[in-house]
């Protein structure tokens, strides 16, 4: 009788595998359901998980991915729906989890069995879910713009090929002359020692606050009066010279950056993108640079949008829908290919680790031509503050160069 359930286990994941490949093609590039913790699991044996979210839990069948340990739901504590009995370490690893810890979940089928090569090329319409983890060798790896990139728990090298600037270490910031920095308009400012390299910002409009203030791990990039804006390249400096970060139809990246902000009305422009590196320009107007691709606010009622120009090729812009409330936190993310094509991503207000973040890819008709090909890039971020003043802050940015 053992064999025979066995062996009706394994036809039942069979079909369900067939189904999923060839039947299910609507499952084609769906994120895995994700919760946290509610609670921490204070031993390596400890039976009982408290989810923030039961949503998509099924006693039997889901399986639970928690920083590198498998593990089944078994079955519901009395009539809960967030507490479950579970069986640990179905991968041979089990120990303890912190409260608010990231949990991935579905059935057996949803995880994988192989690990990806880092570097290696991939299609994302290829894979059913995301991220690709596979519970055998605890690889969690992404599909980053047709490169594979594998996630570390590294706070800087949180994946393959990118950096993590979390504003929790120690950065000198001065002019160009070496002197303090300045809050004079116009000025620019060098900020060394980030783990994304040189960082140079400009400042429009003279301020009684810097417009780099980091503290208790954000950046804090306020307006501190009406009017006021500030404009920020991250990898290099802001100028004509061979200075670039990726070079259009040779290298390929992304610029991606967790916000919050506190006053959408106090926003006149809020964006996050690639640019062709050029001296600063007057009052931080992106759309005079001659290539860029951003994402972000282009008015002060928060409406999301993506916009690109390809030097001399005009404009164009498109409404992602959403519109971003005051005291949101949201991810905005731009990828360049090698090819110089822009793909925009943004993530829901609520993220249940805002660290691993799970990206929406706007595909509307107007995401924008191929920049111009021989084209220096540089990563940038910038604003405008109008009307009140407003308090930006920014949890992280993180620069991918391609392989």
């Amino acid at each position: 009788m053992t064999a025979q359930i066995a062996r009706l286990r394994w036809l039942t994941g069979v079909l369900i595998a067939v189904f999923l490949l060839w039947g299910g093609s609507a499952q084609a590039q769906t994120g895995l359901v994700s919760t946290t913790l509610a609670a921490a699991l204070t031993t390596a044996d400890g039976r009982v998980v408290n989810l923030t979210s039961g949503t998509g839990v099924t006693a039997g069948v889901t399986r639970l991915w928690i920083d590198r340990e498998f593990l089944l739901v078994q079955s519901a504590v009395g009539s809960s729906t967030t507490l479950w009995n579970v069986v640990r370490g179905f991968n041979g690893i089990s120990t303890p989890h912190l409260n608010g810890a990231r949990v991935y979940l579905g059935i057996a089928e949803r995880f994988y069995n192989a690990d990806v090569v880092e570097g290696a090329a991939c299609t994302t319409a290829n894979e059913l879910f995301f991220p690709h983890i596979n519970p055998t060798s605890g690889q969690m790896a992404e599909c980053e713009a047709g490169f594979w990139a594998i996630w570390s728990k590294d706070p800087h090298r949180v994946k393959s090929f990118t950096l993590r600037d979390t504003f929790d270490g120690g950065q000198l910031i001065m002019q160009d002359d070496g002197t303090a920095k300045s809050l004079a308009d116009a000025e620019e400012n060098f900020v060394y020692g980030s783990p994304l390299g040189p960082i140079e910002y400009r400042e429009d409009v003279a301020k009684t606050v810097s417009s780099w203030v980091a503290i208790n791990g954000d950046l804090q990039i306020d307006a501190d009066d009406a009017a006021e804006g500030v404009e920020f390249v991250f990898g290099a400096s802001s100028d004509a010279a061979l200075n670039q970060v990726i070079e259009v139809g040779t290298s390929g990246g992304c610029i991606a950056a967790m916000v919050t902000l506190s006053v959408v009305t106090g926003i006149d422009e809020l964006q996050l993108g690639w640019r062709q590196n050029e001296a600063f320009v007057d009052v931080n107007v992106y759309a005079s640079y001659d290539d860029w691709a951003v994402i972000g606010l282009v008015d002060n009622a928060g409406d999301l949008d993506v916009q690109d120009e390809e030097a001399g090729g005009g404009t164009q812009n498109d409404d992602t829908g959403i519109t971003w409330a005051a005291a949101e936190q949201r991810g905005l993310k731009v990828c360049i290919s090698e090819a110089g094509a822009p793909t925009f991503f943004y993530t829901a207000a609520a993220q249940a680790n805002p660290d691993r973040p799970l990206w929406v890819e706007f595909d509307g008709p107007n995401t924008g031509d191929a920049l111009t090909s021989g084209d220096g890039m540089v990563p940038f971020l910038e604003f405008l503050g109008a009307g009140v003043a407003s308090t930006i802050t920014l949890q992280w940015v993180e620069l991918t160069r391609l392989p």
